[in-house]
């Protein structure tokens, strides 16, 4: 249980819920272990608010208590379900993620000479669409412990949106069961329609066809399970089929011909828009430099891994006009410095 709490406060020290659960540790902790062991474990209510990033959505935070608990569970869930993922889900899943997902797409287009046809499809409303029979199915076929069952049962029926769907978004756990429920679209994919070039990013597929004729096949067939199997829809404004030598919009980045990558337009208006935002609220005093650093940072992590060198230049010269950005990232620059010159100077080598 202190592993659950190490993890679910990492980060978050300074909070207020945080620090009132640490200040009764061991009493809390105890509390939840007997609860959890008796079947008497309650979940508590969700803290509800919108977010704007990149489109509008609910977002339900369990409370501080329950999500130790959300940790606990994936400490003991995550080791029986993750080795049964396929290499080329990327979500949420230690060690991958959006970067590796990109380079691994680049290797398969590269593998198929820029020949061939790509489908890319979107899962409509993922988690508020989760059906609640069919996740707990499938966590029944790898748990055999019913006290474990049914505590998954009220977990997920608790964060239903609607009678017997939905699961909150922003939830440890709700996370895991997303992977463990479009797992089986995965190896549908990978075993019965024997596409070698395939890859998932939460509820955004992408697989590869040698013509045109193949890949609506296969959209037709991932089409049919879902709807089948899983009780899913595709969004039909997200999904396309095209040429491989057109310039994919792929997490985050735009893929051209030659392995030219661009950053997504609708980042780059972001950052436009929030510079000067930025630089006012700084002035203001209303954020602290963690939190600029933090905003400036992302950028500079997105941008990183694109052809973006002479954008993030033109952008932090007409638009950071209080010259935030530009701070954060000599300080960022300055830090490195001085750790190369620390493992210099103690002789260590430098890769």
């Amino acid at each position: 249980m202190y592993r659950a709490f190490s993890g679910a406060s990492h980060g978050k020290r300074e909070r207020s819920e945080v620090r009132e659960f640490e200040y009764h540790l061991e009493t809390r902790l105890w509390e939840i272990r007997r609860e959890l062991e008796g079947g008497a474990y309650a979940w508590g209510p969700f803290h509800r608010f919108w977010v704007n990033d990149p489109k509008r959505r609910e977002i339900r935070a369990a409370p501080f208590r329950d999500r130790v608990v959300h940790h606990a569970l994936f400490n003991v869930l995550d080791p029986i379900f993750q080795p049964g993922f396929i290499a080329d889900s990327y979500a949420c899943i230690p060690g991958r993620g959006t970067h590796l997902a990109v380079e691994r797409y680049r290797a398969f287009v590269r593998a198929r000479g820029e020949r061939g046809y790509r489908v890319q499809g979107d899962i409509k409303r993922d988690f508020a669409s989760v059906d609640h029979a069919v996740l707990l199915e499938r966590l029944g076929r790898r748990i055999g412990d019913e006290r474990l069952l049914t505590l998954l049962d009220t977990l997920v029926t608790h964060g239903a949106e609607q009678p017997g769907r939905g699961m909150p978004i922003g939830s440890l756990t709700s996370q895991l069961f997303a992977n463990v429920y479009l797992d089986a679209l995965d190896h549908f994919v990978k075993e019965r329609l024997r596409v070698r070039h395939y890859l998932r990013y939460m509820d955004d597929f992408l697989l590869l066809a040698a013509d045109r004729q193949e890949a609506r096949c296969c959209l037709a067939a991932v089409r049919a399970f879902l709807t089948e199997q899983l009780r899913l829809e595709l969004n039909p404004r997200r999904v396309s089929v095209a040429p491989i030598g057109e310039p994919c919009d792929l997490l985050g980045y735009v893929h051209h011909p030659g392995g030219r990558v661009w950053v997504r337009r609708r980042s780059v208006r972001r950052l436009w828009r929030r510079l000067p935002a930025l630089a006012r609220r700084v002035t203001a005093g209303a954020i602290d430099s963690d939190t600029t650093r933090a905003s400036v940072a992302s950028w500079f992590g997105l941008a990183k891994h694109a052809d973006a060198f002479r954008l993030s230049q033109r952008i932090f010269t007409q638009r950071d006009v209080e010259n935030v950005g530009k701070r954060q990232l000599v300080q960022r620059l300055g830090r490195a410095r001085i750790a190369l010159r620390s493992r210099l100077l103690a002789g260590g080598r430098v890769k």
